[in-house]
């Protein structure tokens, strides 16, 4: 039999599974497709041959409309890292919510929330808020062009920043997406995450041009993957040699610690986003940095920057991030980080024991398989040696067994969890990768052996 016949085989298999458990899920997705696009509101949750509708959200459970019990490993792509319907976040929205939940004029408590990141981040001295993490990039690397008066900014290939046109710009792996101008192409350069050496040549080459170098503190979109050899640091180093500002993203990598993967990685970028775990559940994004850099934000600024949203830091939305960043301790991450931390040796056992050698990365909280037997470190290595036909039926078998994973693969650790869920999780995880070890035997004997 072919590749394409033995996967088909398997994935009936696992398909069939899957329908079998979710007929309404299939049903929900058939309706919303006479007004929504496939019945796809957002294109990170879709998957074949439908995706999951959920019910309800509760701790680290989510509950989905066929009743199907899930231990929730996705946080909503990491940011409810405190899980689900948490109560100190539940009871914050709950009293702001009979007093207002949008004014066009400053609320007091916002200042409390612009307080409490300034003092997280030691790099922050002044924030402003916005309503996503996509609005955060681009909203700080239109702080740097104002301040520098440079247009170009440079990125790393695979990181992921949102969707502001600029962005999404890539080169190798994936072609500019429909509908975006080819002028992103004159204005976004990119180079490998992880080579110092190349980000250097560009950024010295380019410095009379370059306004910002942006940087993910982990790449998330490729797969967990984190800095290597101090390339915080680097970039850090050459950018203020090159009067280039550093915007470092934390949208993702902000529940790594208190103050985010920059304090991991003692860099202090001019420039940081955020976004997810600031806001408690609710849709917001930050973006903060240097004091003389943000001032091109400031009403008294001589050509202030444009900035606004009609939405932008409502009560509701602050009540809710600073429940949530006040559960964010230093001991809460700690404690699951180490959870992570764990749950990646068990899972590094459970393949040394199958004799299978795909690869596990990220870091803390935050941990990812690839179907690799090559080592990862960048978009190239991540996306090129991977095995996306194994990825695809790994996550729906871990659907199937009560294990609701994104379907790129990565385990996000909430505060309610405990040993128990990480360790059902693995188990999980083992039982799959058994079943799947014939066919890996078969379409990609690298992985066996």
């Amino acid at each position: 039999m072919s590749k394409e016949e033995l996967v088909a085989e398997y994935s009936n298999k696992i398909e069939e599974i899957y329908r079998q458990r979710s007929p309404k899920s299939a049903e929900v997705i058939e309706y919303a497709s006479q007004y929504v696009p496939d019945g796809d509101m957002r294109i990170s949750i879709w998957f074949e041959p439908y995706p999951t509708v959920m019910a309800k959200g509760d701790g680290c459970h989510l509950y989905d409309v066929d009743g199907n019990d899930y231990l929730d490993f996705s946080n909503n792509w990491t940011s409810m890292i405190l899980g689900n319907n948490h109560p100190k976040v539940v009871e914050a929205i709950s009293k702001q919510a009979p007093l207002g939940s949008a004014m066009a004029a400053p609320h007091e408590l916002v200042f409390e929330w612009a307080k409490i990141l300034c003092e997280r981040i030691p790099s922050v001295d002044r924030v402003r808020f916005c309503t996503s993490g996509t609005e955060a990039l681009m909203f700080a690397v239109r702080a740097a062009r104002a301040f520098t008066g440079k247009d170009k900014i440079l990125k790393m290939e695979g990181n992921y920043h949102g969707s502001y046109d600029i962005m999404e710009m890539q080169v190798g792996w994936r072609k500019l997406p429909p509908g975006l101008p080819k002028s992103v192409e004159q204005d976004v350069l990119v180079t490998p995450f992880n080579n110092k050496a190349a980000a250097e040549r560009i950024i010295t080459e380019n410095k009379d041009d370059l306004a910002a170098v942006v940087v993910e503190g982990i790449m998330g979109a490729a797969g967990m993957i984190p800095p290597e050899d101090d390339y915080l640091k680097h970039l850090k180093k050459v950018t203020g040699e090159n009067d280039v500002l550093l915007i470092v993203d934390e949208v993702i990598s902000f529940r790594l610690s208190t103050g985010g993967a920059q304090l991991i990685y003692d860099v202090q970028p001019d420039l940081t986003a955020l976004g997810k775990t600031i806001g408690g559940g609710l849709p917001v994004g930050a973006f903060g940095g240097r004091e003389d850099v943000m001032a091109v934000y400031s009403p008294k600024h001589k050509r202030p920057a444009h900035h606004a949203g009609t939405f932008v830091a409502t009560p509701i939305a602050v009540a809710a991030g600073i429940a949530n960043l006040k559960e964010m301790t230093a001991d809460t991450l700690d404690r699951i980080n180490s959870l992570g931390w764990s749950m990646r040796e068990n899972l590094q056992k459970a393949l040394d024991d199958l004799n299978i050698k795909i690869q596990v990365k990220g870091y803390g909280s935050l941990q990812q398989l690839h179907f690799t037997s090559e080592p990862v470190f960048d978009a190239q290595t991540a996306f090129f040696t991977q095995d996306r036909d194994l990825l695809r039926l790994f996550h729906l078998s871990l659907m199937n067994k009560g294990i609701f994973i994104p379907n790129r693969g990565f385990f996000a650790i909430s505060t309610p969890m405990t040993e128990a869920e990480t360790d059902k999780a693995v188990e999980a995880t083992t039982e799959t990768l058994s079943e799947l070890k014939p066919l890996m035997e078969q379409i990609a004997p690298q992985l066996v052996g």
